[in-house]
């Protein structure tokens, strides 16, 4: 049964933010209802032919404002009906998108924004109509990437772009992303962890176990990124090598390390063809509460998973045990000692100077654990 309810300023105000959608409609005017999410509580009118119209969000359009615009619109139904945006869904709008407007952009940049939008937008919303995106769905996607606040930004502009893509194509009248602002202060990260917090977390994340707490602990162990972490699956693991395949590596490029961690890998149930599947079968997506859960065990402040690959990198210089080009395939960045004429001729995988690097880094770590072991 529908949720019914008498509309008034004090009951509207009682009702609960909710972690789903849920509608309540007003009893004095059956078509006029109240939608609830996580962080806003949103008017709506349905209009001839069943179609939802937003009219604005609760308190900043008042109750008696709200009424009075659903009964001019269902008073008015024609302009409304010859408005009406088409149903397509996201998923088919995206290909189009990256066929026409992100065409027209640089070779790379265009790849970045198609695998962002893959990664980040289609999973969860790709068999969603554009026209029922909310901003609820975007804030939803952005703060799962808050340990990650450069990702956010990236992550952020792109599906702006898409949106308001969408509104000129007459996908959507308005974009769900109008009034939002960058997630995240631009600027870069310098965070890299004591060793007494390298310690810390390293517990904490061993005492949490599976599947956030060893993902804490393979980020830790070979200077993945968290999202690589995350989305690894066993047919990407052999005896001898991990492989990141290119399209889960942020540069769009294989990425191969030496396989050093096998016995721990023994102890992650095989449930799923992920490492870490979230519920819905897909890679791991429960991020924000389980760095809380963390950071409540670990007791270190101010910092993001992402430091964890920045300090992997320091101590890589600090303990001596690699030569900046290693340390750089190590991490898979395209930039780094080598000159872009050098990468292109020179094709070696450098398989036997990273493992011979992370062997020096296993041990050296195992000493830092006991020098910060808790009495």
């Amino acid at each position: 049964m529908p949720n019914r309810l008498r509309f008034t300023d004090i009951s509207l105000r009682a009702l609960r933010h909710s972690d789903t959608l849920v509608t309540y409609w007003d009893e004095t005017m059956p078509a006029f209802g109240l939608r609830i999410g996580l962080r806003s509580k949103t008017f709506l009118v349905v209009h001839g032919g069943g179609r939802r119209i937003k009219i604005g969000r609760f308190p900043d359009v008042s109750l008696a404002d709200a009424r009075k615009e659903a009964k001019r619109l269902l008073a008015n139904p024609a302009p409304q009906l010859a408005s009406r945006t088409p149903d397509v869904l996201v998923l088919s709008a995206v290909e189009v998108f990256l066929e026409t407007r992100a065409a027209k952009n640089r070779a790379s940049t265009k790849a970045e924004t198609e695998r962002v939008l893959r990664r980040h937008l289609l999973p969860d919303l790709g068999g969603h109509p554009v026209n029922e995106i909310t901003s609820e769905h975007i804030t939803s996607i952005i703060d799962g990437l808050a340990e990650t606040p450069g990702t956010a930004n990236h992550v952020f502009t792109a599906m702006r772009t898409f949106f308001n893509w969408s509104v000129a194509r007459r996908y959507i009248t308005h974009s769900p992303m109008a009034g939002m602002s960058l997630p995240a202060k631009p600027g870069e990260r310098d965070r890299v962890l004591t060793d007494a917090e390298l310690a810390a977390v390293y517990r904490a994340a061993a005492d949490m176990s599976h599947p956030f707490g060893y993902i804490v602990l393979l980020c830790i162990h070979t200077g993945l990124r968290r999202g690589e972490v995350g989305a690894l699956k066993w047919s990407y693991i052999t005896q001898e090598t991990i492989t990141i395949p290119a399209e889960l590596a942020k540069n769009g490029e294989v990425h191969m390390i030496p396989n050093l961690i096998g016995n721990n890998l023994l102890l992650i149930p095989k449930t799923s063809d992920y490492l870490f599947p979230s519920h819905a079968g897909t890679p791991f997506s429960a991020w924000s509460k389980n760095k809380r859960r963390l950071d409540a065990r670990c007791g270190v402040a101010d910092w993001v998973l992402h430091d964890l690959r920045r300090t992997f990198s320091t101590k890589m210089a600090e303990w001596q045990i690699a030569p900046p080009h290693v340390t750089e395939r190590l991490l898979n960045h395209t930039v780094g000692s080598l000159t872009p004429i050098a990468r292109v001729y020179n094709r070696w995988n450098y398989l036997a100077e990273m493992r011979d690097a992370l062997e020096r880094y296993e041990k050296r770590l195992a000493q830092l654990l006991r020098d910060h072991a808790q009495v």
